[in-house]
């Protein structure tokens, strides 16, 4: 079965599955035996026995239901400590403000730091008869504003007076704000039982008020966060939890074995085949897409370490003879633009499948490799100029990218990486990154434990370096590093810096190696560019 339909085949599986559950075990859960069950345990009302109100009971209610409960007698709510309030002496008559919904929607840039005995001017909405929603609070100069109902005008009453009492809730709930906000909305007064939802029909909430004795009985509780719903419904979601655990693990193991392990192997073969390492086997003996790859792959490996030892050989015996081999390594470019191309395409299909950052870097650098086999196919003689082609981009994108190709090498090294911000630049974008690469891969052949990458600004230049911890290079040596086929590693092409050189003085942008205190620095002086 091909690795298109297996993966096709595996998706349809899971949202089938997905779906089955949520449609009949969500409707006919949550919608109807959640609320029958739910309202049955806030209408059972035990902390009321008598004329008397147990307050221990109430804050079991409370808690247990995960419930705001309002308990009044003869107009005064007695357990006021469900809020956050404070009371002023308004001609000789205390008022209470309730502060909840006030804090929950405060909009100001200073900060709210009331105190007793401090002199305000409050705007506010009367409720429960006797007691006040803020919606502005002014000391001295500071003005403190509900940002979501400083519009109203109607039944807004003018306070000032002296702060007498400041008071934190008891209770750590989240719904006393919505409860003071529900009140400017909805009539408590009448007995009910009965859902709302808010003014932006958002979040439904259930309205229970009861008489009982000389006390009533106002019960707020939000549909709003699934913690309201775990009490009655633990045991649905453990079962759903526990497939979800074991879907996703089945899964995981299914994709991981037939497409991640053998994408992962592919990348790193791929990126030891462009350090010129071919020592590594291609093993994979399925009939799909990647085993097609991997033949092709098995296939370019051989080919490029024939022409890479034949050009190190005639390079060895006869450098006269490099414009001849240059005209070989362009028909070997061309040959591998079949498989290359394959590579391109089937990677393509895969990343429509599945997005894979492994599988994105095998697409990237294969289109890389063919752009630059064309160009070298194209290219009439050793002494044309390179053509760029310029675009604004992100070249500390381009840096990230770099990291993550040489990210095995880069193992045991550790990577001081500062001024990690966007730097946008103007050039040819695949060809500076062959430059990143060319200097970055350099550094991680030599460096001992660190490398060092920095971006400074200067004028009219963005200066980036790349320092790494290696051996120092010597005078004579450092003054032909950027030539061509010359190299410090006897197994090197030498033509890395060669042209990453030839690259730079298109673009015009300077370049400089140094040794430093703790080993080498590569440094490119990059042109701001519109």
């Amino acid at each position: 079965m091909k690795l298109k339909n297996k993966l096709i085949a595996i998706l349809l599986g899971i949202l089938f599955f997905t779906l089955v559950l949520e449609f009949f075990l969500g409707d006919i859960y949550f919608e109807k035996y959640f609320r029958y069950s739910k309202v049955r345990e806030l209408s059972n009302i035990n902390f009321i026995q008598g004329d008397i109100l147990d307050m221990k009971l109430l804050k079991e209610y409370q808690k247990n239901n995960k419930a705001f409960v309002i308990v009044m007698e003869r107009d005064k709510i007695i357990n006021i400590n469900n809020f956050n309030y404070l009371t002023i002496e308004n001609n000789e008559k205390e008022e209470v403000i309730l502060l909840d919904a006030f804090l929950d929607n405060l909009y100001s840039i200073e900060k709210f730091n009331l105190e007793k005995d401090d002199k305000v001017k409050i705007k506010a909405i009367k409720v429960l008869n006797q007691y006040y929603i803020p919606i502005e609070i002014i000391k001295d100069d500071q003005k403190f504003k509900d940002y979501k109902f400083n519009y109203l005008k109607e039944n807004v009453i003018d306070l000032k007076g002296v702060i007498t009492k400041l008071s934190q809730s008891n209770e750590k709930s989240s719904q006393s704000d919505d409860f003071l906000e529900m009140l400017l909305e909805i009539d408590i007064n009448k007995v009910q039982n009965r859902d709302y939802m808010d003014s932006n029909n958002e979040d439904e909430f259930r309205i229970i008020t009861k008489n009982i004795n000389e006390f009533k009985v106002i019960i707020f509780y939000s549909y709003e966060t699934i913690n309201d719903i775990f009490p009655t419904m633990k045991s649905f979601f453990y079962l759903k939890g526990l497939l979800i655990i074991l879907m996703v693990f089945l899964v995981g193991k299914i994709l991981d074995n037939e497409i991640i392990k053998p994408i992962t192997t592919l990348s790193r073969i791929t990126k030891n085949i462009g350090n010129l390492n071919f020592n590594e086997k291609i093993i994979y003996n399925k009939n799909d897409e990647i085993g097609n790859l991997y033949k092709t792959l098995f296939k370019m490996n051989d080919n490029l370490k024939e022409v890479i030892q034949l050009y190190k050989d005639e390079l060895k015996n006869n450098r006269n003879s490099q414009v001849v081999l240059e005209e070989r390594i362009k028909l070997f470019m061309h040959e591998i633009k079949t498989p290359l191309s394959a590579i391109i395409g089937f990677s393509d299909i895969l990343l429509c499948e599945k997005n894979s950052e492994e599988l994105g870097i095998i697409n990237s650098e294969g289109k890389r490799l063919l752009t630059l086999a064309n160009n070298l196919i194209n290219k009439e003689n050793k002494n044309e100029k390179i053509i760029l082609i310029k675009s604004k981009f992100n070249i500390n994108y381009e840096i990230e990218t770099a990291l993550k190709i040489y990210e095995k090498e880069l193992k045991n090294i550790r990577i001081d990486f500062i001024n990690q911000k966007d730097i946008w630049v103007r050039g040819d974008r695949e060809k500076l990154k062959q430059v990143i690469l060319n200097i970055l891969g350099n550094s991680v052949e030599f460096a001992k434990q660190n490398i060092r990458i920095n971006f400074d600004k200067k004028m009219d230049l963005i200066i980036l370096s790349i320092e790494n911890d290696g051996p120092q290079i010597s005078d004579d040596t450092i003054t032909k590093i950027w030539s061509k086929f010359y190299s410090t590693n006897g197994e090197g092409r030498g033509l890395g810096l060669f042209i990453s050189s030839e690259i730079l003085k298109a673009h015009k942008f300077g370049f400089s190696v140094e040794n430093t205190k703790i080993g080498v620095k590569f440094n490119i002086y990059i042109t701001k560019g519109e």
